[in-house]
């Protein structure tokens, strides 16, 4: 489930203060985030890095094996607890990522694999501050 959000939807997503669980990296969370936003994110700051000179390098396949590889294991089922956690305690919210919805739609996936539906704002951050 997506919501493509036109600039009314927009206006009533930040009046009515909707919770928006946020995939983003803490690095691009702490440079602007909406309001209501929980910054819960696929992958740490060093995650992200490691993974974005891959793609640079390697392409986006290497890349998107490299992050499933380091988001693997414990550190996976931790983060999947933890949106759990997020998706129990705000019924009415929203995933979302940067632009591209690539994380929030692999992070609503393992969701969804874990018997939880949980809908994603597409075109992210980026749609919603514009």
């Amino acid at each position: 489930m997506e919501l493509a959000p036109s600039s009314r939807t927009i206006r009533i997503l930040l009046a009515s203060d909707t919770p928006l669980i946020d995939v983003r990296a803490p690095v691009e969370f702490s440079r602007g985030a909406m309001p209501a936003s929980h910054n819960l994110p696929l992958m740490n700051d060093e995650e992200r890095a490691a993974v974005g000179t891959c793609y640079k390098q390697q392409g986006a396949e290497k890349a998107l094996a490299l992050g499933h590889q380091l988001v693997s294991g414990e550190r996976r089922e931790q983060r999947i607890a933890d949106w759990l956690a997020a998706c129990a305690e705000y019924p009415q919210g929203y995933l979302c990522c940067a632009r591209g919805g690539q994380r929030s739609h692999i992070v609503q996936q393992w969701l969804r694999d874990a018997g939880t539906e949980y809908p994603l704002i597409t075109g992210g951050y980026k749609a919603l501050r514009q």
